[in-house]
């Protein structure tokens, strides 16, 4: 695994210091101290994900009766969606916003949630993620890396925008296309003939606006949320993959924290999450989108066949890089749809 710059370990130990305080009295006791949780996230505070981290922080003062706190970092302030996933499993983060093809980077398997086209809809993806599947992951993720899933969540379809016009997976041969630092959408780029171009999410307004990259392809809310569309002319409503983004903690701190203050966490996860956040990420990315059409050279029905075409052997290529693991997420997928 990659070592955390200085900088940024620095920041991640100055951020989590008074949580550790204190670690010495987490036994749920009338006179146990207050606990502050830092969790970290790379988006605006106008993100659904940033409101649903407020929600889960409200549920958890409540459940706790202000006993324990969390401290919300946005717009990668310590650390991006990489390195945030990357600062559970040292120690020096507590919580975060994450994926799970970002920990397809350590453990591969996890990447089958990115495979393109292999969901149908939000059903489809809730039927895995919230079945079997998701426990099974959960687990492998815990066992693994040392970070407990406090839920599974949604980011929704993703959309192309940027200053080309693409009907169809030709349209991007050569492009210069910015995707996650995550090896299945650079996989993906080179599937469709671009040149893929891995880029923190922070920089893909500036990357856009001074020509670094011809293209991005994210969530329609993010688009509107960052205002990405002031340096894109073109959108393409594809739906080619479906980002999760899921609520992470460090296995080790909340090993540490009491049978009581755990339990509180991971309902007020399951309140925030799986029940409001899932709703409400179905109807402001159809809202998105709408927004956005207002404003760029909209194609609501590109040629999805092609892209399927082009990108059916990062599945098959997925399966036999991760042998029996990796074809059993896909097969699950499958069964589920």
């Amino acid at each position: 695994m990659t070592t955390l710059t200085r900088r940024r370990f620095g920041r991640a130990l100055s951020a989590t210091a008074a949580g550790a305080v204190a670690a010495p009295m987490l036994n749920g006791s009338a006179n146990a101290q207050a606990i502050k949780l830092v969790f970290s996230h790379h988006v605006t505070t106008a993100a659904l994900i940033h409101r649903t981290a407020e929600d889960f922080a409200k549920y958890i003062a409540e459940g706790t009766k202000g006993q324990v706190t969390v401290d919300i970092k946005p717009a990668s302030q310590l650390f991006n969606l990489r390195t945030a996933a990357e600062a559970l499993t040292l120690g020096t983060l507590d919580m975060c916003w994450s994926d799970l093809g970002t920990l397809g980077n350590w453990q591969p398997q996890f990447g089958f949630v990115s495979m393109p086209f292999i969901f149908s809809d939000f059903d489809h993806v809730k039927r895995v993620l919230y079945g079997k599947t998701g426990e099974l992951v959960a687990a492998e993720t815990k066992a693994t890396l040392g970070i407990e899933v406090l839920s599974l969540g949604a980011s929704g379809f993703r959309v192309f925008c940027g200053n080309k016009e693409i009907r169809n997976a030709a349209d991007c041969r050569g492009i210069k296309l910015r995707v996650p630092e995550i090896p299945t959408w650079i996989e993906m780029a080179r599937a469709l003939g671009a040149n893929p171009t891995p880029i923190p999410a922070a920089e893909i307004y500036t990357a856009l606006q001074t020509g670094v990259v011809d293209a991005i392809e994210v969530p329609a809310d993010f688009i509107t949320t960052q205002k990405v569309f002031e340096v894109s002319r073109h959108a393409t409503r594809t739906h080619h993959i479906f980002t999760e983004v899921s609520m992470f903690a460090s296995a080790r701190k909340m090993a540490g924290l009491s049978a009581d203050n755990q339990k509180v966490i991971r309902e007020a996860a399951r309140r925030a999450v799986a029940e409001e956040m899932w709703a409400q990420n179905l109807k402001e990315q159809t809202a998105a989108w709408a927004d956005l059409a207002s404003r760029v050279r909209a194609i609501p029905d590109p040629d999805v066949p092609s892209f399927r075409e082009r990108m059916a052997p990062v599945i098959s290529n997925f399966v036999s890089k991760n042998g029996t693991k990796g074809k059993a997420f896909v097969d699950a997928v499958a069964a589920a749809g």
